[in-house]
Protein backbone atom coordinates (compact mmCIF):
# COMPACT_ATOMS: atom_id res chain seq x y z
CA UNK A 1 0.00 0.00 0.00
CA UNK A 2 1.84 3.27 -0.90
CA UNK A 3 0.75 6.30 0.90
CA UNK A 4 1.55 10.40 1.40
CA UNK A 5 3.01 10.88 4.75
CA UNK A 6 4.16 13.92 6.58
CA UNK A 7 6.30 14.90 8.98
CA UNK A 8 5.52 18.76 10.43
CA UNK A 9 8.36 20.62 11.58
CA UNK A 10 7.60 23.40 13.48
CA UNK A 11 8.71 25.40 16.89
CA UNK A 12 6.66 25.95 19.72
CA UNK A 13 6.38 28.79 22.26
CA UNK A 14 6.79 27.24 25.76
CA UNK A 15 3.20 27.98 27.39
CA UNK A 16 1.26 29.52 24.87
CA UNK A 17 -0.98 26.30 23.32
CA UNK A 18 -2.98 28.85 21.37
CA UNK A 19 -0.34 30.33 19.22
CA UNK A 20 0.89 26.47 18.83
CA UNK A 21 -2.26 25.15 17.95
CA UNK A 22 -3.03 28.07 15.24
CA UNK A 23 0.79 27.44 14.03
CA UNK A 24 -0.23 23.72 13.68
CA UNK A 25 -3.35 23.69 12.16
CA UNK A 26 -1.77 25.99 8.66
CA UNK A 27 0.80 22.57 8.36
CA UNK A 28 -1.84 20.66 8.66
CA UNK A 29 -3.80 21.77 6.46
CA UNK A 30 -1.66 21.74 3.82
CA UNK A 31 -0.59 18.45 4.43
CA UNK A 32 -4.15 17.20 3.76
CA UNK A 33 -4.10 19.41 0.98
CA UNK A 34 -1.53 17.72 -0.67
CA UNK A 35 -2.77 14.00 -0.07
CA UNK A 36 -1.13 13.34 2.63
CA UNK A 37 -2.89 9.85 4.74
CA UNK A 38 -0.51 10.23 7.64
CA UNK A 39 0.84 13.14 9.26
CA UNK A 40 2.94 13.17 12.46
CA UNK A 41 3.35 16.76 14.67
CA UNK A 42 6.10 17.47 17.13
CA UNK A 43 6.68 16.02 20.73
CA UNK A 44 4.77 18.57 23.01
CA UNK A 45 3.84 20.85 20.30
CA UNK A 46 1.12 22.50 21.91
CA UNK A 47 2.64 23.63 24.95
CA UNK A 48 6.25 23.71 23.99
CA UNK A 49 9.23 21.60 25.24
CA UNK A 50 11.08 23.01 28.43
CA UNK A 51 12.00 22.43 32.01
CA UNK A 52 10.70 25.22 34.22
CA UNK A 53 6.79 25.56 32.97
CA UNK A 54 3.78 24.94 34.59
CA UNK A 55 2.78 21.46 32.85
CA UNK A 56 0.46 20.20 35.10
CA UNK A 57 -1.71 23.88 33.85
CA UNK A 58 -1.10 23.28 30.61
CA UNK A 59 -1.26 19.43 30.41
CA UNK A 60 -5.04 18.26 29.05
CA UNK A 61 -7.32 15.02 29.28
CA UNK A 62 -8.74 13.06 26.97
CA UNK A 63 -11.88 15.33 26.56
CA UNK A 64 -10.26 18.45 26.52
CA UNK A 65 -9.77 20.79 23.18
CA UNK A 66 -6.44 19.52 21.81
CA UNK A 67 -7.88 16.12 21.67
CA UNK A 68 -11.78 17.37 20.11
CA UNK A 69 -9.52 19.46 17.33
CA UNK A 70 -7.40 16.54 16.36
CA UNK A 71 -9.97 14.45 16.51
CA UNK A 72 -12.28 16.29 14.30
CA UNK A 73 -9.61 16.96 11.92
CA UNK A 74 -8.49 13.57 11.37
CA UNK A 75 -12.25 12.79 10.80
CA UNK A 76 -12.64 15.37 8.08
CA UNK A 77 -9.42 14.94 6.18
CA UNK A 78 -9.22 11.27 6.41
CA UNK A 79 -6.09 11.49 7.42
CA UNK A 80 -4.06 10.00 10.36
CA UNK A 81 -3.02 12.68 12.84
CA UNK A 82 -0.31 11.86 15.96
CA UNK A 83 0.52 14.47 18.17
CA UNK A 84 2.68 15.17 20.77
CA UNK A 85 0.86 16.24 23.77
CA UNK A 86 1.13 16.12 27.95
CA UNK A 87 -2.03 14.30 29.06
CA UNK A 88 -3.20 14.01 32.86
CA UNK A 89 -4.33 10.64 33.85
CA UNK A 90 -4.88 9.11 37.47
CA UNK A 91 -3.68 11.90 39.04
CA UNK A 92 -0.54 12.08 37.22
CA UNK A 93 1.13 14.10 33.64
CA UNK A 94 2.59 11.78 30.68
CA UNK A 95 4.54 13.30 28.06
CA UNK A 96 2.24 11.58 25.10
CA UNK A 97 1.21 10.90 21.91
CA UNK A 98 -2.49 11.44 20.84
CA UNK A 99 -3.23 9.88 17.84
CA UNK A 100 -6.26 10.35 16.16
CA UNK A 101 -7.70 8.14 13.56
CA UNK A 102 -10.64 8.16 10.29
CA UNK A 103 -12.94 6.66 12.33
CA UNK A 104 -13.22 9.31 15.30
CA UNK A 105 -10.64 6.82 17.65
CA UNK A 106 -7.99 8.37 19.77
CA UNK A 107 -5.14 6.11 21.18
CA UNK A 108 -2.18 7.70 23.57
CA UNK A 109 0.94 6.44 23.95
CA UNK A 110 3.49 7.43 27.41
CA UNK A 111 7.29 8.06 26.87
CA UNK A 112 9.44 5.92 28.46
CA UNK A 113 12.83 6.91 28.59
CA UNK A 114 12.23 10.18 30.04
CA UNK A 115 15.58 11.81 30.35
CA UNK A 116 17.41 15.41 31.70
CA UNK A 117 14.52 17.34 33.46
CA UNK A 118 11.62 15.29 32.16
CA UNK A 119 11.28 12.84 35.17
CA UNK A 120 11.41 16.29 37.37
CA UNK A 121 7.85 16.70 35.40
CA UNK A 122 6.62 13.73 33.74
CA UNK A 123 5.38 10.17 34.83
CA UNK A 124 7.36 7.27 33.02
CA UNK A 125 5.47 5.30 30.76
CA UNK A 126 5.48 1.27 31.01
CA UNK A 127 5.01 -0.20 27.50
CA UNK A 128 5.05 0.05 23.98
CA UNK A 129 1.86 0.89 21.78
CA UNK A 130 0.49 -0.53 18.69
CA UNK A 131 -1.90 0.85 16.87
CA UNK A 132 -4.26 -1.08 14.38
CA UNK A 133 -4.59 1.68 11.09
CA UNK A 134 -5.75 1.64 8.07
CA UNK A 135 -2.53 1.63 6.65
CA UNK A 136 -1.33 -1.09 8.84
CA UNK A 137 -0.14 -1.77 12.84
CA UNK A 138 2.03 1.40 13.67
CA UNK A 139 4.26 1.45 16.60
CA UNK A 140 4.68 4.66 18.84
CA UNK A 141 7.92 6.31 20.34
CA UNK A 142 8.87 9.60 21.43
CA UNK A 143 12.28 11.67 20.67
CA UNK A 144 14.91 9.22 23.37
CA UNK A 145 12.84 6.54 22.95
CA UNK A 146 13.82 5.66 19.82
CA UNK A 147 18.12 5.57 20.87
CA UNK A 148 17.27 2.63 22.94
CA UNK A 149 17.25 -0.96 21.59
CA UNK A 150 14.93 -2.34 24.28
CA UNK A 151 12.28 0.36 22.26
CA UNK A 152 12.37 -1.16 19.02
CA UNK A 153 12.97 -5.21 20.61
CA UNK A 154 8.95 -4.82 21.71
CA UNK A 155 8.59 -3.74 18.16
CA UNK A 156 10.52 -5.76 16.00
CA UNK A 157 8.05 -8.17 13.29
CA UNK A 158 4.81 -6.26 14.76
CA UNK A 159 4.87 -3.05 13.17
CA UNK A 160 4.19 -2.11 9.60
CA UNK A 161 5.13 1.79 10.39
CA UNK A 162 7.24 4.14 12.76
CA UNK A 163 5.82 6.92 14.14
CA UNK A 164 8.53 9.36 16.33
CA UNK A 165 7.06 12.35 17.65
CA UNK A 166 10.14 14.53 19.30
CA UNK A 167 12.04 17.53 20.77
CA UNK A 168 15.24 16.57 19.78
CA UNK A 169 17.84 19.88 20.71
CA UNK A 170 20.77 20.01 18.76
CA UNK A 171 23.11 20.67 21.57
CA UNK A 172 25.09 23.66 20.01
CA UNK A 173 25.16 27.09 21.30
CA UNK A 174 22.37 28.47 20.18
CA UNK A 175 23.89 32.20 18.86
CA UNK A 176 27.28 30.75 17.47
CA UNK A 177 25.80 26.91 16.80
CA UNK A 178 28.91 25.45 18.41
CA UNK A 179 28.38 21.75 19.45
CA UNK A 180 28.14 21.26 23.35
CA UNK A 181 31.61 20.50 24.83
CA UNK A 182 29.58 16.95 26.76
CA UNK A 183 26.59 16.40 24.61
CA UNK A 184 27.81 17.84 21.28
CA UNK A 185 27.59 14.76 19.72
CA UNK A 186 24.25 13.53 20.44
CA UNK A 187 22.47 16.08 18.30
CA UNK A 188 23.19 14.67 15.02
CA UNK A 189 21.78 11.57 15.70
CA UNK A 190 18.48 12.44 14.83
CA UNK A 191 19.61 12.59 11.56
CA UNK A 192 20.93 9.01 11.10
CA UNK A 193 18.29 7.06 13.42
CA UNK A 194 15.21 7.55 11.50
CA UNK A 195 17.36 5.49 8.43
CA UNK A 196 18.75 2.96 11.19
CA UNK A 197 15.37 2.13 12.25
CA UNK A 198 14.04 1.97 8.69
CA UNK A 199 16.58 -0.33 8.11
CA UNK A 200 16.76 -2.58 10.90
CA UNK A 201 12.94 -3.13 11.41
CA UNK A 202 12.16 -3.14 7.83
CA UNK A 203 9.71 -0.53 7.99
CA UNK A 204 9.24 3.47 6.87
CA UNK A 205 9.46 5.49 9.66
CA UNK A 206 8.17 8.95 10.21
CA UNK A 207 10.28 11.74 12.15
CA UNK A 208 8.89 14.69 13.30
CA UNK A 209 10.71 17.61 16.04
CA UNK A 210 10.61 20.88 16.80
CA UNK A 211 12.74 23.31 15.26
CA UNK A 212 13.90 26.89 16.57
CA UNK A 213 15.80 28.15 19.58
CA UNK A 214 15.35 26.62 23.05
CA UNK A 215 16.12 27.42 26.51
CA UNK A 216 15.84 25.94 29.67
CA UNK A 217 16.01 25.85 33.46
CA UNK A 218 18.21 23.14 34.76
CA UNK A 219 16.41 21.07 37.39
CA UNK A 220 18.23 21.82 41.31
CA UNK A 221 20.48 24.88 39.86
CA UNK A 222 19.99 28.28 39.18
CA UNK A 223 21.04 28.06 35.65
CA UNK A 224 19.74 27.99 32.31
CA UNK A 225 20.77 26.18 29.25
CA UNK A 226 20.15 27.78 25.92
CA UNK A 227 20.22 25.33 22.44
CA UNK A 228 17.78 24.72 19.32
CA UNK A 229 16.46 22.05 18.29
CA UNK A 230 18.23 19.62 15.55
CA UNK A 231 15.54 19.92 13.12
CA UNK A 232 16.00 16.97 10.58
CA UNK A 233 12.53 15.88 10.60
CA UNK A 234 11.89 12.96 8.31
CA UNK A 235 9.83 10.22 5.72
CA UNK A 236 12.38 7.30 5.60
CA UNK A 237 11.12 3.91 3.48
CA UNK A 238 14.47 2.64 2.40
CA UNK A 239 12.78 0.21 0.31
CA UNK A 240 10.91 2.67 -1.19
CA UNK A 241 13.73 4.57 -2.09
CA UNK A 242 12.04 7.16 0.26
CA UNK A 243 14.21 9.88 2.54
CA UNK A 244 12.87 12.85 2.69
CA UNK A 245 14.12 15.23 5.64
CA UNK A 246 14.32 18.75 6.84
CA UNK A 247 17.24 21.13 7.57
CA UNK A 248 16.90 23.41 10.35
CA UNK A 249 14.37 25.37 9.91
CA UNK A 250 10.09 25.58 9.45
CA UNK A 251 9.17 22.60 7.19
CA UNK A 252 6.48 20.41 6.07
CA UNK A 253 8.25 16.93 4.95
CA UNK A 254 5.99 14.92 2.60
CA UNK A 255 7.66 11.30 1.25
CA UNK A 256 5.40 8.69 -0.52
CA UNK A 257 6.03 5.54 1.60
CA UNK A 258 5.16 1.43 1.01
CA UNK A 259 3.18 0.00 3.84
CA UNK A 260 3.93 -3.66 3.75
CA UNK A 261 1.86 -5.74 5.89
CA UNK A 262 3.74 -8.66 5.95
CA UNK A 263 2.51 -12.64 6.68
CA UNK A 264 4.31 -12.82 9.71
CA UNK A 265 2.93 -9.20 11.65
CA UNK A 266 -0.44 -10.13 10.32
CA UNK A 267 -0.72 -13.50 11.92
CA UNK A 268 0.27 -11.96 15.43
CA UNK A 269 -2.54 -12.78 17.42
CA UNK A 270 -1.13 -11.74 20.93
CA UNK A 271 -0.63 -8.22 19.71
CA UNK A 272 -2.06 -6.12 22.07
CA UNK A 273 -3.02 -2.81 20.22
CA UNK A 274 -4.13 0.36 21.19
CA UNK A 275 -8.36 -0.13 21.41
CA UNK A 276 -9.44 3.29 22.77
CA UNK A 277 -9.05 6.72 24.70
CA UNK A 278 -8.29 4.80 27.93
CA UNK A 279 -5.22 3.13 26.49
CA UNK A 280 -2.78 6.04 28.49
CA UNK A 281 -4.12 4.34 31.97
CA UNK A 282 -2.63 0.97 30.06
CA UNK A 283 0.63 2.41 28.40
CA UNK A 284 1.28 4.65 31.24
Amino acid sequence: MRILAAAVQMPSVLGSPATNLERADAFLRTAAEQGAELIVLPELFCCGYGFGTDYGRLAGTADDDVVGYLTERARKWKAGIAAGVAMWHSGEVYNAICFALPDGSVHYYSKRKLVFWEPFVFRHGKREAIVETPWGRVGLAICADMIYSSTWRGYRNRIDLAVVSSAWPEFACSRRGRPNWLLGRLGPLCQELPRRISADLDVPVIFSNQCGLTRTRVPLMNAWFEDRFAGSSAVVDLQAGTDARAGLDEALVLGEICVRKSAKTMSLRAIETCPSTSVLGRTA
